[in-house]
């Protein structure tokens, strides 16, 4: 096998990506144009949309940015109309769009508890389930990758709601792969630790002291960087993970490890 055949496309797929206005999801968007991919970029952020198309250079006649509420099912469908009538059915999905607030477990207030659960897993439902409608009615194959955490899975401090919605999107990825697979439609779950995003970098910077303490938690000495989310990503969307589904890939320097 020659290293041309090692390497995986995403040419001729249309892939839409939430959250994609910063951090994993941008990192995303210009890596599945890099594969060959349509991308659909949606987010609320229409600035960070803006930017994203204008530094994506040649690959932007393939590139379609469109601002969107994920917990809104109205908003969500019709983007995903809209969308199809444009560029064909989405066949795959990456679904990055998430909120944190750190709070302590007796102060988290009926509000910010909805509204995280909200936007991490009822809008990852929503967007998932409009796709899927669309696939199934046009009888094609697709790929979809949820994002959770490390800490959907070990927990935190503070951070009650936040773990709850990402241990929630985990289950969600196992029922969905279980129903869909015989319509040949591929879920999996990417379960990212601390990644150098914007919001992530402002949480470090405003706790002196967190920044050591949480390198000193990562067997391999560093954070995450988006591209490293973004890879694998592209990886489980590609016809190269084909009998891959129902699966959380941990991608975090080994932090659950201990």
């Amino acid at each position: 096998m020659t290293e041309e055949n090692l390497s995986f496309s995403l040419r001729g797929t249309t892939v839409l990506i939430t959250g994609a206005a910063s951090g994993i999801g941008r990192a995303t968007a210009f890596m599945a144009l890099q594969g060959g991919a349509k991308v659909v970029a949606v987010d609320l952020d229409e600035a960070g949309l803006i930017s994203l198309s204008a530094a994506a250079g040649t690959d932007h006649t393939r590139l379609m940015i469109a601002p969107m509420d994920v917990t809104d099912p109205d908003s969500v469908e019709e983007t995903i109309r809209r969308v199809s009538d444009d560029l064909g059915v989405v066949d795959g999905l990456v679904c990055s769009a998430g909120i944190t607030v750190e709070k302590p477990f007796t102060e988290i207030s009926p509000e910010l508890w909805s509204r995280v659960i909200q936007v991490n897993l009822a809008g990852t439902f929503f967007v998932c389930q409009a796709v899927v409608k669309k696939l199934i009615a046009s009888k094609l194959a697709g790929s979809i990758v949820t994002i959770s955490s490390a800490l959907g899975i070990a927990g935190r401090t503070n951070g009650a709601h936040y773990s709850a919605s990402k241990a929630g999107v985990i289950g969600l990825t196992k029922s969905m792969a279980l129903e869909l697979a015989t319509h040949q439609i591929r879920v999996n779950c990417v379960a990212p630790g601390g990644v150098e995003t914007p919001l992530f970098r402002r949480v470090l910077d405003a706790k002196p002291g967190a920044e050591a303490q949480g390198l000193s938690r990562i067997p391999l000495g560093r954070f995450g960087q988006p591209d490293d989310l973004a890879s694998m990503i592209c990886f489980l969307l590609s016809n190269r993970t084909g009998w891959v589904t129902g699966q959380t890939l941990h991608v975090n320097g080994g932090s659950l490890l201990g």
